[in-house]
């Protein structure tokens, strides 16, 4: 005669039904993931679209001076950035790829953690990594004028001498915060893991 013995599931491979409360966050971060996937392509265009211009356009609408660069009619200290020689303008081809950048990579990386959000992952060790990027972005883009300026100095190709402004200072606060609360995240993760490992 043999003994059948029936064994409880674990309580973690058996699926919670899903809460309203639940069911409101997936669908705001999928509509969150679908925006900032949209914004990314279109700062990816915009600096595709920059670059051609720099690079080829030989017009006079599109103008820098030592305040601004400018679309259209610029003050009187401008000058058309198609009059500029070649490698004034790859100069600042790679001044804008450098300050472009960390805005694409910003919004690649929220994009990517509200996709984790959309698909139930809040609280995975990839939340805190996705957290520990967009800080970083956030403090590259915060960096980027700076260095930016001090390249153009060295170079002595800078015209646009007007790189210091408080949303950078701002932009660096909020990127270090960012930052911390993702390696806050993942220890706070690992400790969990332990515990639940700990018999």
């Amino acid at each position: 005669m043999s003994t059948v013995i029936k064994l409880k599931p674990r309580a973690e491979t058996i699926a919670a039904p899903e809460t309203a409360a639940q069911r409101r966050v997936r669908q705001g971060s999928c509509a969150l993931a679908w925006l900032f996937t949209g914004l990314l392509v279109l700062s990816t265009a915009i600096l595709v679209t920059a670059l051609g211009a720099m690079l080829f356009y030989k017009g006079e609408l599109v103008r820098i001076g030592p305040d601004n660069c400018y679309i259209g009619a610029g003050p009187p200290n401008s000058v058309a950035f198609g009059s500029l020689p070649l490698p004034h303008r790859l100069i600042y081809c790679l001044v804008g790829i450098v300050r472009a950048t960390p805005i694409i990579m910003l919004f690649w990386s929220l994009r990517a953690l509200f996709r984790l959000y959309a698909r139930g992952r809040v609280f995975s060790p990839e939340n805190g990594r996705s957290f520990s990027r967009i800080g970083g972005w956030l403090c590259a883009y915060a960096l980027s004028p700076f260095v930016c300026h001090l390249f153009l100095s060295a170079t002595g190709y800078e015209i646009d001498r007007n790189w210091a402004h408080m949303a950078s200072v701002q932009a660096l606060v909020l990127g270090l915060l960012v930052f911390v609360i993702g390696q806050v995240m993942r220890v706070g993760r690992e400790i969990e893991e332990d515990r639940e490992a700990f018999v």
